[in-house]
């Protein structure tokens, strides 16, 4: 009895800890681009190159307050010509972190929201590329989960999340100096 008591306290450490170091995968990665990414940047853009800008790019406070460690910043360019960025993020559902990339114009308006991965059971819906479609065209200012993006049913703290986290998101980009 004391032996199986100590094997199920160790492995529900186990459970509980693990998540955490799966969670954060995205917050120490390496920023490299993922496949969805790379399919919606030909998509959108068709052929392009596509830099890495450097995390430690953000000279100012202003900026580096919207950085959050983990965030992947691209520049998309066209023979040295600037199309657009796309920024490769993390926000926080119920229960788990979820991974999602932003492609932004040139003009840093939303052109695309992408989630890369989703880890939880619960809050999926907002993978759907019909909800994700209501932010493309977005530039800026007040956005609420409601009046200006639909819930959706079983995703409400993943939406919440996102919503806000997009706005933090497009302030980044925006504070980037334009080549």
């Amino acid at each position: 009895m004391v032996l199986r008591n100590g094997i199920y306290r160790i492995g529900l450490v186990i459970l509980l800890v693990c998540p955490m170091f799966i969670s954060q995968a995205h917050a120490e990665g390496d920023c490299k681009l993922h496949k969805k990414e790379s399919k919606a940047i030909a998509s959108l853009f068709g052929e392009n190159d596509v830099i890495l800008i450097e995390n430690n790019f953000f000279p100012d406070s202003s900026t580096h307050e919207y950085f959050h460690r983990g965030d992947c910043i691209y520049r998309i360019t066209e023979k040295e010509e600037l199309r657009g960025y796309l920024l490769s993020t993390s926000a926080k559902g119920r229960y788990d972190y979820f991974d999602y990339s932003i492609i932004f114009s040139a003009e840093k308006a939303v052109l695309k929201v992408i989630v890369t991965v989703y880890r939880s059971t619960h809050g999926a819906a907002i993978c759907q590329k019909n909800w994700l479609s209501q932010f493309e065209g977005y530039h800026g200012g007040a956005l609420e989960l409601g009046p200006d993006i639909d819930a959706v049913s079983g995703g409400t703290i993943s939406a919440t999340s996102m919503v806000k986290d997009i706005q933090r998101c497009h302030l980044l980009i925006s504070s980037l100096q334009s080549e």
